[in-house]
C-alpha cells in the first residue's frame, strides 16, 4: 500500500505545506496529498495560510486527481488552530486580508469536486477543525487529542457559514450544544456526533482505511462523480459566497470588540502560564 502520510523527507523539511501525487488507478489518476509541516503546532497566520492556499491550487492544477488527502507531519497536532496573537490589537485590513484568505483556503478545499479525507493524529482545533470539516470525511486515531471548534471557549463567536458547516455534519441541536460552549471532544465522541466519520487504533490502520477508500472511490466514472459532488455542495457554496463581504465585517466587528479582545488576552495569559509550568516540570 503507498503511504498516504508524511514521509520522513517530508518530516525533516523546512516548515512549509507539501504536495505529493500518488498514482491510483490508471495513469494519470492520482491521489494528493497535502502534509502540513509547520511547528510547532501547525497553528495559522497570514503567511502559513498563504502557503496552504498556493498547496491546494497545485492540487487544482494537477491533471487526474481523484482524490486529496489533508494530514500533518507534526506530533500531536493536525493543527492547533489561528496563532492567537495575530488577532491581538489588529487592523482592519490586516483582518480582512486574514480572514479572507483562510475563508478561501477552506471554499477551495471545500469545492474541490474530488473525495477528500483529512488525516486526523493530533488536536484539531478551531481553525485546524475547520480545514478538517472542508473535507468530505475526517479520519482520527484514538488518542487523548482532541477535535472541536473551541471558539467559543477562547471568547470568539463562530461565524454563520461555519456553524452552519458544522450543524450539517451534525445535528442542529448537537451543534447548539457544542458550539455554544466551544466544546472540543475526544475522538470517539466525535464520531459519535457526526464531525468525525471513521476512528482507529493507530496512523497505519488510518492511513490503510484511507488508500482503501480512495481506490473505492476512484473505481467510478471521474466525469460523474465530480458532477454529482458538484451538485450535492453548490447550495452551500452560494450562500457562502454570497454573504462573503458581509461575513468578514460582521466578524471583524465581533474579533474588533472590547469583550473579545479582552478573553484573548485571557487566553493567551492562560497558555503562557501552561507553558512556564510545562518547562518548570522537564
Amino acid at each position: 500500500m503507498p503511504s498516504v502520510g508524511p514521509t520522513a523527507k517530508t518530516k525533516a523539511a523546512e516548515p512549509g505545506f507539501y504536495v505529493t501525487f500518488t498514482d491510483i488507478g490508471t495513469k494519470p489518476e492520482c491521489l494528493a496529498t497535502i502534509t502540513m509541516n509547520y511547528p510547532k503546532a501547525n497553528t495559522f497566520d497570514y503567511a502559513s495560510l498563504s502557503a496552504l492556499n498556493e498547496a491546494v491550487a497545485k492540487v487544482e492544477a494537477k491533471q487526474g486527481v481523484r482524490g486529496l488527502v489533508l494530514t500533518s507531519a507534526i506530533d500531536g497536532f493536525f493543527s492547533g488552530g489561528f496563532s492567537l496573537p495575530v488577532f491581538r490589537q489588529i487592523s482592519h485590513d490586516d483582518f480582512i486580508r486574514l480572514w479572507t484568505v483562510g475563508k478561501r483556503v477552506f471554499r477551495r478545499i471545500y469545492s474541490l469536486p474530488v473525495p477528500s479525507v483529512a488525516a486526523i493524529d493530533g488536536h484539531a482545533l478551531g481553525l485546524g477543525c475547520v480545514m478538517a470539516m472542508a473535507c468530505q470525511k475526517r479520519y482520527m486515531v484514538d488518542s487523548a487529542k482532541l477535535i472541536g471548534l473551541n471558539e467559543v471557549a477562547v471568547g470568539m463567536p463562530v461565524p454563520e457559514w461555519l456553524a452552519v458547516r458544522f450543524r450539517d455534519l451534525t445535528s442542529p441541536h448537537i451543534a447548539e450544544d457544542l458550539l455554544g460552549v466551544g466544546t472540543a471532544m475526544a475522538a470517539p465522541h466525535a464520531q459519535e456526533t457526526g464531525l468525525v466519520d471513521s476512528v482507529f487504533a493507530s496512523r497505519g490502520e488510518m492511513e490503510a482505511a484511507i488508500w482503501d477508500h480512495m481506490q473505492a472511490q476512484a473505481s467510478v466514472s471521474a466525469f460523474a462523480q465530480s458532477e454529482t459532488l458538484k451538485a450535492l455542495r453548490r447550495e452551500f457554496l452560494n450562500r457562502f459566497d454570497e454573504s462573503f463581504d458581509r461575513d468578514n465585517e460582521q466578524f471583524w466587528s465581533a474579533i474588533s470588540s472590547h469583550h473579545t479582545q479582552n478573553a484573548i488576552d485571557r487566553a493567551m495569559a492562560h497558555l503562557a502560564a501552561k507553558a512556564r509550568k510545562k518547562k518548570a516540570q522537564e
